[in-house]
């Protein structure tokens, strides 16, 4: 223990005398200042563009290297609207959607955010679909006065789903066993390692019940669809944006332009300019400029055992 510490003041004073110096490296993620960026328009009212895309998680992403961590689609919501907050001259929000849907918490917490926020600073606001807008996609779309559609959109997938593996199987096949110490006969009912029983399969689905029962009636409320309409959207089929224009699910047909006309026009005002707010460094944007998305999260949903709002194609 002697020589370790005198090695150790040894290599101070050398490093002291040399006047070699450190290089600080931090690996945990860093949070960069959001700029604002003119997309189009002019004037000194706003419409802010939310972007809501990939996979939908309340949960933080690795990066490739799997150092640091990319902000979940939550936090990032998050920090755009409470920038917009801040903002007198901020008059509405475009939804700007391209997502198969996600974790049903992350789903419901982006909704409960925008409409929160949107009702409190007395936003109007309009969600633009794009390629992708299903299950949880849609659920988040459900926030907006109005939904717009791109003329290609591919929405609908209301409803929930949870997926299980079976590896009992090909455990066997090779010779593993595994063996559990469980308190309770249901503590491993969703282990990958044996099939459910037929009890936990109905407990199971009675979850599923639930969850998609707080969809159906999101759907219902904000959508105000007849009877016909909604069985049709609960059998949790995909939609062209036709479709679910003549479903109800969608109140017109257009492209990004147009929802931002259809903002000012709620908001009552004839000029704005449509606003983004991006990590500083970022190169100059436009309407359709996007930011890299993480993975489907598939992979995540099957470890997991999470229920999901989500489209899985």
């Amino acid at each position: 223990m002697k020589i370790h510490r005198i090695t150790g003041i040894v290599a101070l004073l050398l490093i002291t005398l040399t006047g070699c110096t450190f290089v600080e490296v931090n690996l945990l993620p860093q949070q960069v200042p959001l700029k604002e960026v003119t997309l189009m328009g002019k004037g000194k009212n706003k419409v802010v563009l939310v972007d809501v895309s990939g996979f939908l998680s309340a949960s933080r992403s690795p990066t490739a290297l799997g150092i640091v961590s990319r902000p979940s689609i939550v936090e990032k919501t998050k920090r755009v609207l409470n920038k917009a907050a801040k903002d007198h001259n901020v008059k509405g929000l475009i939804l700007r959607i391209n997502s198969p849907g996600g974790t049903v918490t992350a789903s419901d917490i982006l909704f409960h955010l925008i409409s929160t926020e949107a009702a409190e600073h007395h936003w109007n606001t309009v969600a633009c679909l794009m390629e992708l807008a299903t299950s949880g996609g849609y659920y988040t779309a459900l926030s907006a006065q109005e939904i717009w559609a791109h003329p290609t959109t591919v929405t609908g997938a209301v409803g929930v789903i949870a997926l299980k593996l079976d590896l009992e199987g090909l455990l066997r096949k090779v010779g593993v066993q595994v063996e559990v110490y469980k308190s309770g006969a249901e503590k491993d009912a969703w282990s990958p390692f044996r099939p459910s029983s037929p009890e936990e399969r109905k407990h199971i689905q009675s979850l599923i019940q639930d969850f998609s029962s707080i969809f159906f009636n999101l759907v219902e409320e904000r959508r105000k669809l007849s009877h016909t309409s909604m069985a049709q959207v609960k059998t949790g089929r995909i939609l062209s944006a036709r479709e679910a224009k003549e479903l109800g699910l969608v109140d017109e047909v257009g492209y990004l332009e147009d929802a931002f006309d259809r903002v000012k026009t709620l908001a009552g005002i004839k000029e704005a300019k449509l606003v983004a707010y991006m990590p500083e460094g970022t190169a100059q944007a436009n309407i359709y400029s996007d930011r890299p998305t993480a993975s489907s999260g598939l992979l995540d949903l099957l470890s997991s055992g999470q229920a999901a709002y989500l489209w899985i194609p």
